[in-house]
């Protein structure tokens, strides 16, 4: 059996070479993606200074492919997914580290952990409450597998088989807002940076393995 995400490193293949509204191309610069990319989105997401906030894969990908190509990859575009997937997947087998040890890294890790624990919308819910070990995770609920926060991000984007779609952990962040009657922020919200951060951390020293599949 074929994962049906795999397309989207295929289509991202096709990108690669495409020549943005500039001239531009990836490739122009970057003429062997699986030496260049084997283990960089392993540190992913990461405080960007010149943005003052965390800066994911996604969010690199529209930044760095504008300003190159003048390609417009918008963050949950279909475009972007597929790159991202792609980045990514170029690093499986590598291991998560991301920078967490100090300054504005910090104090980021130390924001998504609180938006982690914090209660939210009209069920009055926290990521924790369904995501955390000592509470509901690794239990079937209303028909639900609940996953352990740790190992989360290591799969995304993943292919999402009851929706037929590829989603980028952005999204997967969207949906669950949602899901418990809170309002959703746009996919380059810094609250979402900080989540991301806090979340890939817990995963530092597993391997990444992208892209993902589940319900």
């Amino acid at each position: 059996l074929v994962n049906p995400a795999m397309w989207a490193v295929d289509k991202a293949k096709e990108l690669w070479s495409a020549k943005g509204p500039s001239g531009g191309a990836c490739v122009a610069c970057h003429a062997t993606p699986e030496a260049q990319f084997k283990t960089w989105a392993a540190a992913m997401p990461r405080w960007e200074q010149r943005l003052n906030k965390v800066m994911g894969v996604e969010e690199f990908v529209f930044r760095h492919a504008k300003a190159t190509t003048g390609h417009s990859w918008l963050m949950s575009g279909d475009d972007n997914t597929n790159m991202a997937t792609y980045l990514r997947n170029l690093a499986n087998g590598a291991t998560i580290a991301v920078d967490v040890a100090g300054g504005p890294a910090k104090e980021a890790w130390a924001r998504g952990k609180a938006l982690m624990e914090r209660k939210m919308g009209r069920l009055n819910f926290a990521c924790a409450d369904c995501h955390s070990a000592q509470k509901a995770a690794n239990r079937w609920v209303r028909g639900q597998w609940l996953t352990d926060a740790k190992g989360y991000t290591v799969h995304f984007p993943t292919w999402r088989t009851s929706r037929n779609q590829l989603w980028d952990i952005r999204r997967r962040f969207q949906w669950c807002n949602v899901a418990i009657g809170a309002n959703d922020l746009p996919p380059d919200a810094g609250e979402y940076g900080d989540l991301e951060l806090y979340l890939t951390s817990l995963s530092n020293g597993l391997k990444l393995s992208v892209p993902g599949i589940r319900p």
